[in-house]
């Protein structure tokens, strides 16, 4: 007999009970913290969706319910792309009853998601016209034609504003591009405060703007701008509630609800900008999301905004097999709102930031004076009462001191009519004045633009206009990975994000009753433009290309990006396959498979370095180095010319390998890199991988529309310890020539990863003196040793 041993997890009283997102020039937008429903949970049954078991199982555990004595209410019932229920039980303790049955496969606790506020981001944002030219949209709109025409799109967010002009002012007329659509949830909703939706067939959303700003990026046609693919028809599918109802939060069950009625409606590629569930595949969203993908619909999802929290903070269900998760670059040119100013010594333009409540503009149409006066504690930071009185004017002040709505309550209890804080950062940021006492705008300028402003005050008064017009600049960030977006692997060692997009202060479309247009940062802008890439492939193939196709497209055509002051790419762990560019997608006359190496890690010999798993045949078995750092893998090349010969040689590109542990065995949330940044030294070459073709007939030529399978050999390096937890990884770069008249030539790259050393030893909980949880025998107040059984 063997005696019962309680644990015990013990938590730190001062634990705080989440990380904000945080970026200090962009609201992150994706929606992106989860949570779980007390009492709520999926029972996921054993056959598959849309099978003749459905409904027998179905009913059948209805049975076993009632024979069991089990009360339960059920909030939705899934057939199409989920086989089970979602319910609500009161009494926890029968959980265990349901997990038992026989109709049972497994049962998963409820997650609920939290949004982000749409808040508008600095107002500092490239344009998407801008964005276009670098990412080859300009170019296949403009020489190929192509607009998304007859391509469907659905859009699962928080509704869109279908009245705004640029969007087609219309919902569900002829010629409309709004022919399908839901809203799941109801204006009041929210999972946490009002757990129960009150859907209806109108998604419009006036009141949060996420959703309208993702259909921006994808399908706006107005003055201002172009989205990726202008003409598709959209599906809007709304499992968010407007603002002010609680913490913002759906869950998934809604958003199943959604996947399963745009699949219903047929969609072509559906995007939804939100993420940050279970970060498994197995979860009911990645898997329903999966089943999208096999069922010929191209899933394109944001891979989350939590770049700030290190390495494995990609989440569901962007982790679906088959789904294109998406990473955020910063674009390349500024557009930003201005104020335009008038002194003594000549007149300029500034930019500002967006107003701290999106609901009251910072709009000056006539000249209105400026002035920085000291409050009543001496100071120019507006945190105290101020003496005078400012009636129609606006105050300049410092940031600092005090809050943003403390600074703008005092202005306007002096009567003042609008705020200006300059910076005391470079940047500009994303100030938040939202309050019911306050009824004046503000925004925030650069700290160098508020000097300026109070060294001319002393020549003399100064007024200033901001009539939403716009100015344009460089920006010295363009093409770099954002720093808020989230890092691979998922807990599997599978690669994410899978291709990366603009997503950093992208100027789109916002609901007409918060201002028509604003800027917001996140993946939640990458992944729509994925998406609308998706639907020009779709249409340049009239809907003859697979999902595996134009994934394929999509990734091998990305451009690998170094790190900022670098030479060395970036780990696939942080922008997938690089930059993503249509016109390259469209102009591939050869693909690869599979388009992404995971190879797990070095000493699992089962799955890295053993010949057996990979298919080779005896007399390379005898051939194969005995050695578990070096991994084989089989890819098929497809040569798409139907007349020329294609030529392939391989070079390898090894990126830098990234750890969350310091040299001295703490956790570090930023991942350290190696070759280390700014390094002028040689790197050895056994702290890198490589890679070559393990073929005696080099190079490789390809027939006209047929394949050819080739061994690629990859070498982890060797030279990095197994105790400080390295993910190594790189490109495989296929050089490829045609012998065609024109000679073409084109480059594909195909990225790998892997884990140094014995992934299953890692610590599943961090050390007790760090401050985290631990486990503990029952009154006992020290942690479980690893060896204790």
């Amino acid at each position: 007999m063997h005696a019962s041993i309680l644990f015990f997890l013990a938590v730190p009283s001062f634990l705080a009970h989440g990380i904000p997102l945080h970026h200090k020039s962009a609201a992150l937008s994706a929606p992106g913290f989860t949570s779980i429903q007390s009492g709520a949970y999926f029972v996921e049954f054993h056959g598959e969706p849309a099978s003749p078991e459905c409904d027998y199982e179905h009913e059948q555990f209805y049975q076993e319910v009632k024979d069991a004595g089990i009360n339960l209410h059920t909030r939705n019932t899934f057939k199409r792309l989920f086989n089970g229920v979602a319910i609500d039980l009161p009494n926890m303790r029968n959980l265990e009853k349901l997990g038992s049955m026989a109709t049972v496969r497994r049962t998963w606790p409820m997650q609920v998601r939290t949004r982000s506020a749409a808040i508008p981001s600095a107002n500092v944002s490239p344009n998407l016209m801008y964005a276009h030219q670098h990412t080859g949209v300009s170019k296949v709109h403009s020489e190929l034609g192509l607009t998304g025409q007859g391509i469907k799109v659905g859009v699962i967010d928080t509704g869109v504003d279908y009245m705004h002009p640029d969007l087609g002012a219309c919902w569900k007329t002829p010629g409309c591009p709004f022919q399908y659509g839901y809203d799941f949830v109801g204006d009041g909703y929210d999972s946490g405060t009002m757990p129960h939706p009150v859907p209806d067939p109108d998604p419009r959303d006036t009141c949060d703007g996420h959703g309208t700003h993702v259909t921006g990026i994808i399908a706006a046609h107005g003055s201002r701008f172009s989205g990726v693919a202008p003409n598709v028809t959209l599906g809007i599918y709304r499992i968010f509630g407007c603002p002010g109802n609680g913490a913002g939060q759906s869950a998934d069950d809604v958003i199943l609800k959604a996947m399963e009625a745009a699949h219903a409606d047929r969609m072509d590629v559906i995007n939804m900008s939100f993420g940050g569930g279970s970060g498994w595949s197995e979860d009911p969203l990645s898997v329903a999301a999966s089943r999208l993908v096999r069922d010929g619909i191209v899933m394109v999802a944001s891979a989350g905004n939590d770049g700030s929290n290190g390495l494995y903070t990609s989440g569901s269900p962007g982790l679906g097999a088959g789904v294109i998760n998406v990473a955020s670059f910063e674009n390349w040119m500024i557009t930003s709102l201005k104020i335009d100013i008038f002194g003594k010594n000549g007149n300029y333009s500034i930019v500002h930031s967006s107003p701290g409540n999106s609901k009251i503009r910072f709009m000056f149409d006539t000249p209105t004076q400026v002035v920085a006066p000291v409050d009543s504690a001496g100071s120019i930071s507006g945190c105290a009462p101020y003496t005078d009185r400012y009636d129609n004017q606006i105050l300049l002040v410092k940031r600092g001191n005090c809050t943003f709505v403390d600074k703008a309550a005092r202005a306007q209890d002096a009567g003042a009519v609008g705020i200006v804080v300059y910076n005391n950062e470079p940047d500009l940021m994303s100030p938040t004045s939202v309050s019911p006492n306050v009824t004046i705008p503000l925004v925030v300028i650069k700290p160098d633009d508020g000097q300026s402003i109070l060294s001319e005050l002393n020549f003399g008064p100064v007024m200033l206009t901001a009539t939403n017009g716009t100015v344009s600049t460089n920006n010295p960030a363009g093409g770099q990975i954002s720093s808020f977006s989230s890092w691979g692997p998922d807990p599997e060692l599978h690669q994410s994000p899978a291709v990366g997009a603009p997503g950093g202060h992208i100027f789109s479309t916002f609901p007409l009753d918060l201002g028509g247009y604003t800027s917001l940062s996140g993946t939640s802008m990458a992944s729509p433009y994925v998406a609308g890439m998706a639907a020009l492939i779709l249409q340049a193939r009239s809907k003859n290309a697979s999902v595996d196709e134009v994934r394929r497209l999509l990734l091998e055509s990305a451009h690998p990006k170094p790190a900022a002051n670098s030479t060395i790419p970036m780990s696939p762990l942080r922008q997938g396959s690089g930059l993503a560019d249509i016109w390259d997608s469209l102009s591939l006359m050869a693909t690869i498979d599979p388009p992404q190496l995971s190879l797990n890690y070095t000493e699992n010999r089962a799955s890295f370095g053993d010949p057996a798993v990979f298919g080779l045949d005896n007399a390379k078995r005898s051939q194969q180095r005995d050695s578990a750092d070096e991994a084989v893998r089989k890819l098929t090349l497809f040569n798409h010319s139907p007349s020329s010969f294609m030529t392939c040689t391989m070079t390898n590109l090894a990126a830098s390998s990234v750890s969350s542990f310091l040299s001295n065995g703490s956790f570090a949330a930023v991942p350290r890199s190696w070759p280390e940044a700014n390094s002028t030294g040689t790197v050895a070459a056994d702290t890198q991988p490589h890679a070559f073709v393990d073929s005696p007939e080099l190079p490789i030529r390809v027939p006209p529309g047929a394949s050819q399978v080739v061994e690629v050999r990859i070498k982890a390096p060797s030279g990095l310890s197994a105790e400080d937890k390295w993910l190594f990884g790189g490109y495989l770069r296929f050089n490829l020539l045609w012998d065609d008249q024109a000679g073409t030539a084109q480059t594909l790259h195909v990225p790998y990863t892997g884990f140094v050393g014995d992934y299953t030893k890692l610590d599943v909980l961090s050390a007790p003196e760090e401050g985290l949880p631990f486990v503990s025998l029952k009154g006992s107040p020290d942690a479980l040793e690893d060896n204790a059984h």
